[in-house]
């Protein structure tokens, strides 16, 4: 696993809840980088993916060596977070 600087700034500032969410999709992208639960992103490239659980959305990209984490985000209007 490796992440941009923007997801591993992200990460280590996210409230607590949120990080555990995160560190749950990287143990499930982990064990299955291109599981049931994950989706392409584009319909024009098939190895950047993204998957989300409850407000957390992280899209990234799976190699012959490494998946990398591109993005993450939080996606939750009621505590001040991106809307949807």
């Amino acid at each position: 696993m490796q992440f941009t600087e923007q997801v591993a700034r992200f990460r280590d500032y996210m409230p607590t809840e949120d990080r555990e969410t995160f560190l749950r999709l990287v143990g499930r992208i982990a064990a299955e980088p291109e599981g049931a639960g994950s989706h392409l992103t584009y319909t024009t490239d098939t190895v950047t993916r993204s998957v989300w659980e409850d407000h957390v959305m992280v899209q990234y990209v799976v190699t012959s060596f490494y998946v990398v984490f591109i993005e993450l985000d939080v996606y939750d209007a009621s505590r001040g977070f991106n809307e949807v």
